[in-house]
């Protein structure tokens, strides 16, 4: 593929320069993965792709994604009008990196696509399926990751991070090396509609979370848990959710969640300070709880300020 170099220079006095935007949040198809023949012919795939970048001169990148619960699978086309491999490989080449991310390490595999010149040079993590296939106008890529390869990953992981890195070398024809990458964030919807589940049970809209973190909390399980706040109430979210309320009046008389560093195997505990009245003053409760089997279990309940009038007493 020729390429075409242009530089462009901007000089803005006075006017801060844009910063990088996020990624784009996406949500893969719930199609089972369990029966799919990973070949990267693509033809158990329908619909049209739920990403697309680049441009007809440049080289594009379509994506359909599918998350099952239990693997994530991968449906890639590249368009290329030229596929550069090289017998010794030793030399520039064309070559996808891909990228997933659970929270732990990055899940990484790298394909240098098959053609009349040379086979197809797979590095894939143990246990995961890739394959590619040669088309009139690029290539492209079918792969299937199980849930269980991905470091960090666990019952209550609401999201992916995806990277796909198309490293197009014309170098050796005389053209340039270009590369063109796609990130994005992926949702996993059965997390997502747990969660929309759990705010509807306990009366909560997406703006009135506080705290919405993942951390171990719980020694009965692996992995982290997530551990979510807002109003006057607390919830744990793995395969299931469990929540407590909040002895408080109004949401402004929780003061404080977080998560404390405590526990007897390197678990956080579940922390908050409530504010009560009554009797003519306020009084102020430092709250713990343990979880355990995704349920929150009561800790500890300490009074440390207590006020009548101009009189303060505090622990």
């Amino acid at each position: 593929m020729k390429r075409r170099t242009a530089l462009i220079a901007f000089v803005i006095l006075g006017v801060a320069g844009p910063t990088d935007a996020a990624p784009p949040t996406i949500r893969c198809d719930d199609l089972s993965t369990e029966d799919l023949v990973v070949d990267g012919v693509l033809d158990d795939w329908q619909g049209k792709p739920i990403a697309k970048v680049g441009s007809a001169n440049e080289g594009t990148i379509e994506l359909r994604c599918s998350w099952d619960g239990t693997a994530l699978a991968l449906a890639l086309r590249f368009d290329d009008d030229r596929i550069v491999r090289v017998r010794s490989g030793k030399a520039h080449e064309d070559k996808v990196d891909i990228k997933i991310s659970a929270g732990g390490r990055p899940t990484v595999a790298s394909v240098k696509p098959g053609n009349a010149i040379a086979k197809a040079a797979i590095t894939k993590p143990p246990r995961s399926a890739i394959a590619d296939s040669l088309q009139p106008k690029g290539f492209q890529i079918e792969a299937k990751f199980p849930a269980t390869t991905l470091a960090g990953f666990s019952a209550s992981t609401p999201s992916l991070t995806l990277e796909i890195a198309f490293h197009d070398s014309d170098q050796a024809t005389g053209g340039d090396d270009t590369d063109l990458v796609y990130a994005a964030t992926i949702e996993l919807g059965d997390r997502k509609d747990l969660l929309d589940d759990f705010l509807k049970t306990v009366k909560l809209k997406r703006n009135d979370v506080r705290l919405d973190t993942l951390a171990e909390v719980d020694p009965d399980r692996k992995g982290k848990e997530r551990v979510v706040a807002g109003g006057n109430v607390i919830g744990v979210i793995t395969d299931k959710f469990a929540f407590v309320s909040l002895p408080a009046a109004k949401p402004a008389d929780v003061l404080a969640v977080e998560l404390l560093p405590l526990g007897n195997r390197g678990q956080s505990i579940v922390a908050a300070r409530v504010r009560q009245a009554g009797n003519g003053g306020t009084r102020e409760l430092l709250m713990l709880w343990t979880v355990w089997s995704g349920q929150l279990e009561p800790l500890a309940s300490i009074e440390t300020r207590k006020q009548v009038g101009a009189n303060v007493l505090e622990a």
